[in-house]
């Protein structure tokens, strides 16, 4: 499990605020679950991670549908290990 940002924008009285919400990335034996919609593993092809700022990283997951990227304050190393372990 590894935690990751997701941005929420809304409008409201003609004024767009900008809310960081915290959310959960889980790695089964199954899939990779966000809070959004789940990646089935056999669709998985790969993870990858890059430093964006400082205490900021990028992972980005590889899958038949495109890349979806997810930015976390914590590095992903662990996280695509535990993923690269299940894969093999």
């Amino acid at each position: 499990m590894i935690r990751y940002i997701r941005t929420e924008r809304s409008i409201r009285r003609l004024q767009q605020r900008t809310e960081d919400v915290e959310c959960k990335l889980i790695l089964t034996e199954e899939a990779v679950i966000s809070s959004e919609r789940d990646f089935a593993l056999s669709k998985v092809w790969d993870m990858s991670a890059r430093p964006a700022a400082s205490r900021c990283w990028f992972l980005y997951l590889h899958t038949d549908e495109g890349v979806f990227a997810f930015r976390t304050e914590e590095s992903p190393d662990g996280f695509i290990s535990s993923y690269r372990e299940i894969r093999n």
